[in-house]
């Protein structure tokens, strides 16, 4: 179990499910918040203060930062693409494009200015910022529907609801894929992020299980469990593993499950470095700042059991050791 550090919680919280945490590229430490209370927010963290609130007018699945500290974009239940101004608090965000269906996931490819927005209507759709019109460069068709993307210089990585992976290189400029893989685990995708290095991928299931992908097919994966409590000597809670987020310096990996826990991992020596205290509730999403001396914890209810009674939705930020990330030394 780590060792009891810094933690804090930002105020005031979202009023609703959060839904993604992303940290600004710079020094500055603004958090990109969005939530289904139909806002998105950004915080000035090392002053725990909330610099801006935007209302959408739809619950907003997912953001990202754009350009640079002042663009960003943001997709949700509605199924429009949003373009936001971060210096210019305004009441009107203009829309890039649209899904007939909810945005589930959204990433930048700052090498052309390209927006991808993944949706439940079973595509990817890519946008050019500086377009007049609102139709995409390209639509990638997918198996199902899109609950997990990841972007890494050139490798796009697709999860989906038919238990499928979809690696793309975006320098082909196809609507088809490099390969289409079955997912390495039996349950439901929730989660996929390229590794650092762009050698790989981490898939994350609803069965507490984590697999560690290879692009390079002669370089065999690996898969294990996580996130489960044990009961007695048979039964075992299974906990979803909602988000997976990339240390920037030692390249090790943070698991968040619906058992409100946050694991880090050595990918590459297949160890746990360590556990961090647990949180209020099910860690819904999860970011590290620029020089990973951060890692801010998004604790809101997933729905992983249905309706309850109501749950704080809270975003905390948390100091993170050396000792919390660093990679085990091989035995």
């Amino acid at each position: 179990m780590s060792s009891t550090v810094e933690t804090m919680a930002l105020s005031p919280s979202p009023t609703d499910g959060i839904t993604c945490v992303r940290f600004s590229a710079g020094a500055e430490d603004n958090l990109l918040v969005s939530s289904w209370d139909c806002s998105v927010r950004v915080y000035d963290v090392p002053n725990n203060r909330l610099r801006l609130k935007m209302e959408i007018g739809n619950p907003v699945l997912a953001i990202c930062y754009g350009s640079d500290k002042s663009e960003a974009f943001s997709g949700g239940l509605e199924g429009s693409i949003a373009q936001h101004n971060l210096d210019v608090p305004a009441n009107a965000h203009p829309s890039i494009g649209s899904h007939t269906k909810p945005v589930s996931c959204i990433r930048y490819d700052a090498s052309k200015g390209i927006v991808y927005s993944g949706s439940w209507d079973a595509s990817v759709a890519a946008w050019d910022t500086k377009a007049s019109t609102k139709t995409p460069v390209m639509r990638l068709p997918q198996a199902g529907k899109v609950y997990s993307m990841s972007m890494h210089d050139h490798h796009l990585v697709v999860g989906t609801s038919a238990k499928q992976v979809a690696l793309y290189d975006v320098r082909r400029n196809s609507d088809t894929p490099v390969e289409t893989r079955d997912s390495p685990l039996k349950y439901q995708i929730r989660c996929v992020e390229i590794l650092p290095d762009g050698s790989g991928y981490v898939v994350t299931t609803t069965e507490g299980r984590v697999g560690l992908e290879y692009f390079d097919a002669a370089k065999k994966g690996y898969a294990f469990k996580c996130h489960r409590q044990k009961i007695d000597e048979t039964d075992t809670l299974v906990y979803p593993v909602n988000s997976v987020a990339f240390h920037p310096i030692f390249g090790t990996f943070a698991t968040g499950g619906c058992d409100g826990i946050v694991n880090m991992w050595d990918g590459e020596n297949k160890k746990r470095i360590c556990q961090l205290a647990k949180f209020s509730s099910s860690v819904a999403s999860m970011a590290f700042n620029h020089d990973g001396s951060k890692v801010a914890v998004a604790a809101s209810y997933t729905y992983e059991e249905g309706p309850k009674d109501q749950q704080e939705d809270t975003v905390y930020v948390r100091a993170v050791q050396e000792a919390d990330v660093r990679p085990k030394k091989k035995e």
